[in-house]
C-alpha cells in the first residue's frame, strides 16, 4: 500500500509539473500571435493603445534606462528608425518605435532601488537620442503591466509587429531586425554602410 501511495504521489507530481509546463509555454506570446493590446501615456501626456497603430509596422520594445545592455542595443534601434521611418511599405502605411521602460526598480521588499525613476527615463531617452514620440512607462518595474501582458523576464526584448497587429519577429537585433523590417519595404535597401552599421 506505501509503495502505491508513492508511486500515485509521483505521478499525480509529474503529471502537475508537465500541466504546468504546458500552461507557461501556451501563455508565452509566440510568432504568429496576435500582439496584447495595451494601453500607454507618453511623456506629452497623450494616450495611446496598441491597437491605435493597427495598419503600421511597429517595433515594441522593452527596455530601462538601468539596463546596461539595452542602452548598448540602442543606437542600433535608433539606426533602424532612421532608414524605415520614412520608407514605403508593402501592406503598411509606416514604421514606428513603441519603447515601454521598466524604470521603477524595487527590491524585494517593494523599495524603490532608483531615487528619481522618471529622471532617470527621461535623461535616458535624451542621451540615447530616441527621438519618437511613442515612449511610455508606469515606473513599476518589473510589476509594469504591460511586460507582464507580453512575458517579459529579461530585456531588451522586442516584438515586431505587422499592420495585423500579429507578432512576426521577437528579440531580433542588429542584421537580422534590420532584414525583418527591410523584406517588408517596397524597395529593396541596398546600402552597403547602412547593413554593415547595425
Amino acid at each position: 500500500k506505501n509503495k502505491m501511495k508513492k508511486l500515485f504521489i509521483i505521478l499525480l507530481s509529474i503529471t502537475l509539473l508537465i500541466t504546468l509546463i504546458n500552461f507557461q509555454y501556451i501563455s508565452k506570446i509566440k510568432i504568429g500571435d496576435k500582439a496584447p493590446n495595451f494601453t500607454f501615456t507618453n511623456l506629452k501626456d497623450k494616450t495611446f493603445q496598441l491597437n491605435d497603430f493597427k495598419g503600421n509596422i511597429v517595433l515594441l520594445d522593452f527596455w530601462a534606462s538601468w539596463c546596461g545592455p539595452c542602452r548598448k542595443d540602442n543606437p542600433n534601434i535608433v539606426a533602424v528608425y532612421e532608414m524605415f521611418k520614412n520608407a514605403k511599405f508593402k501592406d503598411a502605411s509606416s514604421f514606428e518605435v513603441i519603447s515601454i521602460s521598466l524604470d521603477g526598480l524595487e527590491d524585494r521588499y517593494g523599495r524603490p532601488k532608483q531615487e528619481n525613476p522618471k529622471e532617470d527615463w527621461i535623461k535616458a531617452i535624451k542621451k540615447d537620442n530616441l527621438y519618437w514620440e511613442y515612449h511610455g512607462s508606469n515606473l513599476k518595474g518589473w510589476n509594469s503591466e504591460i511586460s507582464k501582458k507580453y512575458d517579459i523576464h529579461s530585456i531588451p526584448s522586442n516584438f515586431l509587429i505587422n499592420e495585423n497587429g500579429i507578432v512576426i519577429g521577437k528579440n531580433l537585433k542588429g542584421p537580422a531586425l534590420y532584414s525583418s523590417i527591410k523584406k517588408l519595404t517596397c524597395l529593396l535597401y541596398t546600402s552597403d554602410a547602412a547593413d554593415e552599421g547595425l
